[in-house]
């Protein structure tokens, strides 16, 4: 399997000890680059009929998703109206201070809760994931990390999964990302950046629990809870939340 951060939900707890079903719900980062035999095992193993990608117009572009026999493909662009939306990897490299990685990191995650884009984008994210009864629902964005984690934490708190496994997720990116991440440093070293902008690359390509909890306030601030955040917010209501839980959860 030749993707980066690729982890499928399944197994995971609700509070009310029933799980997320496996090969139905799976996060991970850009499809590109896939052997043929990854692209069969995403179709037979985890039996993957709808990929929904994340990205921005100019990241697609640049590398676009290999197309997979039988795989429908959306493209949901979360940060099209956000002042955050033009941060390349160049962008944060250029940046080249912690603090200002920090900042602009928790003004995306910020963005990803109250921006009007974002906010139908996940609505229209969600309604996927309830009408794919028949397969899996892959998602993902560049490094399946910002967009891709929020997106898993607010479905995984629409079922009634607590925080810690919900963080524990979320984290686990900074593990699966290792290699992709020395990668892209090597390039930008070898690019002539000097250690500041690496140091700022760096944080760029991790998360930190922080940023999730500040999108987390965010929410409860505006709306109090998930579910009044996902109905006033995404147009997803109580009995689509109640499709959610009959599609994933066993």
């Amino acid at each position: 399997m030749n993707i980066t951060n690729f982890r499928d939900l399944g197994g995971t707890r609700t509070i009310h000890g029933r799980q997320v079903r496996p090969y139905k719900f799976i996060r991970s980062g850009q499809l590109v680059g896939l052997d043929e035999e990854t692209k069969q095992e995403l179709v037979n193993r985890y039996q993957v009929t709808q990929v929904v990608d994340f990205r921005r117009p100019f990241e697609i572009q640049e590398s676009p998703d290999d197309r997979i026999d039988g795989v429908t493909f959306t493209n949901i662009d979360l940060l099209e109206q956000s002042g955050t939306n033009s941060a390349s990897l160049d962008d944060f490299a250029s940046l080249g201070s912690a603090d200002q990685v920090n900042g602009h990191m928790l003004n995306v995650y910020h963005d990803l809760v109250t921006n009007p884009a974002a906010q139908q984008g996940y609505g229209r994210f969600l309604r996927i994931v309830v009408g794919n009864t028949q397969g899996a629902t892959l998602f993902h964005c560049f490094a399946g990390k910002d967009r891709t984690g929020f997106a898993a934490a607010l479905v995984l708190w629409l079922l009634e999964v607590d925080d810690d496994q919900v963080f524990a997720d979320y984290l686990k990116t900074n593990e699966e990302r290792v290699e992709a991440n020395n990668q892209l440093l090597d390039l930008f070293r070898a690019k002539g950046f000097d250690q500041d902008s690496l140091d700022a690359l760096q944080i760029a390509l991790c998360v930190k629990k922080e940023y999730l909890a500040h999108a987390q306030q965010t929410m409860l601030e505006a709306y109090g809870d998930v579910f009044t955040y996902a109905q006033q917010a995404l147009g997803f209501g109580s009995d689509q939340v109640d499709a959610l839980r009959s599609n994933l959860l066993e």
